[in-house]
């Protein structure tokens, strides 16, 4: 059962947010402070099974098995002789289990969501090693690794950010926070129907097809896919936010519009928030951080970079993508550095007249703000180019989609690519506007929704900034309605979410 479905909008989620409200307003009253947390708690826990079971009943051992495991373990933690150890068993079986499931075992069988709910676990065993949680008992360490707007595809979530939310015996939701946070599902939800999975036909069409693609059809099949990772994965995120803050949680931001980002370093501040601070807290600290000197740092940013690739999935295609990345994050850090020392000398003080200080100034503006959108366009141009290996099945297959790209042999846009963006509804509208009858009319979608993405990614206000101003009025209920009955009636023809397959 996935977020965009029937099953979850019109059954299971409706059920589970009027029950819980149920029993905040009926029932907690009835309990004394001791059992308010654990009650509300295990209601959480068993809706969370019930979704996850609702998915796929075949993953649930590997779950439950996990839990059962990495309790055990935190347990043993608090004996002091056996802390170190219980620490290193539990980072072998955990890792462990991760390197089976995706690259030993058949990776149809990968357990749902097996990453970030064994990045969850690393997180609480990590924390629990260095004396940052002390005490967690079994529903709220349950319901921290397994609650159901998360386990899929993250946030992926602290023991610091979870545990106080769990352990509090009040969690009233004002109805203004419900309305947002329904609101930012919704937007969420639009983004990965009517948005990613539009995109996902064309980048989809495109790899299947791509000795029959010129020039041009590999930068729109290029910028298909980049379009549609961000808008699926971001999609997902804004809806899980959505979810966890109607139930009264709050949840990490994992996105704030990496594609405006300047350079690779803020990309990654922007782009898969919790999965860039697991690594940093988890692998690139415990290497040696900066703390080492300059070489051994860019050796652990490297290394980072390549891990990630490794673990997004199998093939020398995602090393590839991995080590694009580590290898410009170098490049940057590198010339930051020697940008910061070289501000380090000593500064002359500038004088003259009042006209000529306040020409420099406006002259420096201007080449701030050039620079600026200078680094913003070959940021999103590199990105993009990592986003092809990325999607492609083979370095070969990459290789194919780049020689296109830049042979420069344009010629008319693929006519089937081109169909992969005429919705029904879009041509209704051109159909009735008469625009049909014009010979090129088989490509306005295409412009439309290419434009219209780049837009939104590179000026549009992000979901979450939009929930976050949105008030309760006629105005943004109807947008919300919209949407969301657009929504719904596009879901026969929508697929399953990017990351759930890693």
């Amino acid at each position: 059962m996935l977020f965009n479905s029937y099953d979850f909008v019109f059954l299971f989620f409706p059920l589970v947010l009027a029950g819980y409200g149920f029993f905040k307003k009926v029932w907690q009253g009835r309990l004394s402070d001791a059992h308010k947390v654990n009650a509300a708690n295990g209601l959480l826990l068993a809706a969370s099974f019930i979704f996850y079971v609702w998915t796929g009943l075949g993953s649930l051992p590997v779950l439950a098995g996990s839990m059962a495991v990495n309790y055990g373990v935190f347990l043993l933690m608090k004996k002091a002789e056996w802390k170190k150890a219980a620490l290193a068993a539990g980072l072998i079986l955990n890792l462990g289990a991760l390197i089976y499931f995706k690259y030993a075992g058949n990776g149809a069988d990968l357990p749902l969501g097996i990453s970030f709910f064994t990045f969850t676990q690393v997180a609480f065993l990590m924390e629990a090693y260095r004396g940052n949680l002390n005490r967690a008992d079994i529903l709220s360490y349950g319901l921290y690794v397994s609650f159901f707007p998360k386990i899929m595809q993250g946030p992926i979530t602290l023991p610091g950010e979870m545990f106080p939310q769990l352990e509090k015996k009040d969690r009233e939701v004002s109805w203004e926070k419900i309305y947002r946070s329904f609101y930012l599902f919704v937007l969420g939800l639009s983004k990965k129907v009517l948005l990613a999975d539009t995109f996902g036909k064309a980048a989809d069409f495109g790899y299947a097809s791509l000795p029959a693609l010129n020039t041009g059809d590999g930068i729109i099949v290029m910028l298909s896919y980049t379009l549609q990772l961000y808008f699926d994965f971001s999609g997902y995120c804004n809806m899980a936010m959505g979810i966890a803050g109607m139930l009264g949680f709050d949840l990490p931001v994992n996105f704030d519009s990496p594609y405006k980002a300047g350079n690779i370093i803020e990309f990654w501040k922007r782009w898969h928030i919790t999965l860039t601070r697991f690594f940093t807290k988890y692998l690139y600290i415990p290497l040696g951080g900066n703390r080492k000197g300059r070489g051994r740092t860019y050796c652990n940013y490297l290394l980072v970079f390549l891990v990630s690739g490794i673990w997004h999935g199998v093939g020398w295609q995602f090393m590839v993508w991995g080590l694009m990345h580590g290898g410009l994050y170098v490049l940057t850090r590198m010339w930051q550095d020697r940008k910061l020392a070289g501000s380090k000398v000593e500064k002359q003080v500038q004088s003259g007249p009042k006209d000529a200080l306040q020409t420099g100034i406006h002259r420096g503006r201007l080449w701030k703000m050039a620079g600026r959108v200078s680094g913003v366009l070959l940021t999103f141009l590199y990105v993009n180019a990592a986003w092809i290996f990325f999607r492609a099945s083979s370095v070969k297959e990459a290789a194919v989609l780049i020689k296109k790209i830049v042979s420069f042999q344009f010629g008319r846009l693929n006519w089937d690519l081109a169909g992969c963006f005429n919705l029904d509804e879009f041509w209704y509208v051109i159909k009735v506007l008469g625009l049909d009858r014009w010979q090129n009319s088989h490509y306005i979608l295409l412009v439309l929704m290419i434009s219209g993405g780049l837009f939104v990614v590179f000026f549009g206000e992000s979901a979450l900034n939009i929930a976050k101003k949105a008030k309760p009025g006629l105005a943004g209920s109807v947008v919300m309605a919209v949407l969301l009955v657009w929504s719904i009636l596009s879901f026969s023809g929508v697929s399953s979410f990017l990351y759930v397959n890693f």
